[in-house]
């Protein structure tokens, strides 16, 4: 199992399908500390966001995050928001 197995098993333990929840991943790059964050966000409609960091790459996987999002969207059906990556 690697670490994208383990990323995707994590959001399908954290996806609990509560009434009136919002769920989504964040994929975002930090140029400062040149590294990729992986964070599970979470609302109750009309309450704030909750987010929760469950990974971490290096910046040399950058381009092969589109991938990893779409592998994630299929996989557990949770919509996947892709931050800057420039």
């Amino acid at each position: 199992m690697n670490y994208d197995d383990k990323l995707i098993e994590e959001i399908q333990k954290r996806f609990t399908k509560k009434k009136n929840t919002l769920y989504w991943v964040r994929i975002v790059y930090q140029r400062y500390s040149k590294q990729l964050n992986v964070f599970f966000e979470y609302a109750k409609i009309g309450m704030a966001t909750h987010s929760e960091q469950i990974g971490r790459y290096v910046e040399s996987e950058k381009d092969r995050m589109p991938e990893l999002a779409k592998r994630i969207k299929t996989e557990t059906n949770v919509s996947v928001e892709l931050g800057d990556l420039e």
